[in-house]
């Protein structure tokens, strides 16, 4: 999913010597691809696998070692002036020995004294050997560190250079990446708050063959979830479609029938659930647990149809957002506002709605939306644009109402 988020933030990052740190120059072509800036630190053991001019050449700029530090000039590269021009750093890979030498202020090397002279936010990647990664002593660096507000990003299982299969490697490029959006998207406010929310359409069996479905494509309910991890929320994502590759930290709950659906949703009264999911209007009245032969059914299929369980309607949460799609725009605002009203008056008793007006220049799958954000007190009409977007423009809606409602 598109975003701006790291377009023109400054990125220092410090590599140190392991098999890991040709990853980072995919993580450098990535970061540069989304118009961020980046300066690189290299220790003296990466100088071992990989040449500064190879960085340099990704960076556009001139990576600060041992030999290439200066102090001539004001900005001259050295480990202060690299250290206050970054806006994030991160150290990655990290080896066992600077992540020792960090947590203990050992500034011997040039990555460890610019770490150390950093004012800004630094994450760290771990890389190492299983059994270095899971000493007593490193688990105790890394939470050490942890505790004076560095952020770790965990390692990931593969097979590893020793050529065993365990959780030692450095993590995706991507998760890297979406860590260190959430540091320049994180907002104080939705800090410990329990984000639900349900994507995808809900698929009901007729047979073990066919089923009956509403139309989902669950980009929104993604971009959404992400949005609501790039604030800082806990975040679950109740789906039948997971069309995007999203942080390991949004739990992720794979669900199939409106009854999984149901199951999957117990435990909401703290939280704030955001209803995007397609759940079937209705569904057979004798789904069969084999397949049905064309034969046994002839030309006509008089296939019994039951109306299926609203569950909008039973979720009590701290806060409801509902989703209404509507193809006729005369009626379909109506039929939204109906939804903020209360159960015995025939409403769903959502504290907000996200209208959206399905038509030919808006259509389910689209990358992009237009929508109407509905409230007892407000309506605000969004155009046309990526749903990302769309879902932090839903998330300060909310956070508005919230506030609003707190005074």
């Amino acid at each position: 999913m598109f975003d701006d988020i790291l377009k023109n933030k400054k990125i220092l990052i410090l590599v140190t010597g392991s098999i890991a740190i040709y990853k980072t120059l995919d993580l450098i072509s990535k970061l540069k691809k989304q118009d961020a800036k980046i300066a690189v630190v290299m220790s003296d053991d990466a100088l071992s696998f990989i040449t500064p001019l190879t960085f340099e050449s990704l960076s556009n700029n001139e990576v600060l070692h041992k030999k290439s530090q200066k102090y001539d000039t004001q900005d001259s590269p050295n480990h202060i002036s690299y250290a206050l021009w970054a806006d994030i750093a991160i150290l990655a890979p990290a080896s066992i020995n600077s992540i020792a030498k960090l947590n203990y202020a050992i500034s011997d090397s040039i990555v460890i004294a610019t770490l150390l002279a950093c004012k800004c936010k630094v994450l760290i990647a771990p890389s190492a050997n299983i059994n270095m990664m899971e000493s007593k002593q490193n688990k105790q660096n890394l939470e050490s560190l942890a505790n004076m507000g560095y952020t770790i990003i965990p390692p990931r299982e593969t097979l590893l250079a020793c050529n065993v299969v365990a959780k030692g490697a450095m993590a995706d490029i991507d998760e890297i990446i979406f860590n260190i959006k959430r540091e320049f998207r994180s907002d104080g406010f939705w800090e410990d708050k329990k984000i639900i929310i349900t994507g995808g359409g809900s698929i009901e069996q007729i047979d073990t063959i066919r089923h009956i479905s509403n139309n989902s494509s669950g980009i929104q309910a993604s971009a959404l979830a992400l949005a609501f991890y790039y604030l800082g929320a806990k975040v679950k994502l109740i789906s039948s479609k997971f069309p995007h590759i999203l942080p390991l930290n949004i739990e992720k709950i794979k669900v199939i029938s409106s009854n999984d659906y149901k199951n999957a949703l117990q435990d909401t009264k703290d939280s704030i659930v955001i209803m995007a999911a397609a759940i079937s209007d209705y569904k057979a009245k004798e789904p069969r647990n084999k397949k049905i032969k064309k034969s046994d059914i002839g030309k006509i299929w008089n296939l019994q149809l039951v109306q299926n369980q609203d569950l909008l309607s039973q979720i009590e949460c701290r806060f409801k957002v509902g989703f209404k799609a509507e193809s006729d725009k005369s009626s379909g605002e109506i039929n939204a506002e109906k939804m903020l009203d209360c159960i015995e008056n025939g409403g769903k008793n959502c504290d907000m709605v996200i209208l959206n007006i399905i038509d030919d220049d808006n259509k389910i799958g689209d990358v992009c939306n237009e929508i109407t954000i509905l409230s007892k007190d407000s309506k605000e009409k969004l155009d046309r644009q990526d749903k990302l977007t769309l879902s932090f423009e839903i998330a300060k809606s909310i956070k508005e109402k919230l506030q609003k409602d707190d005074k």
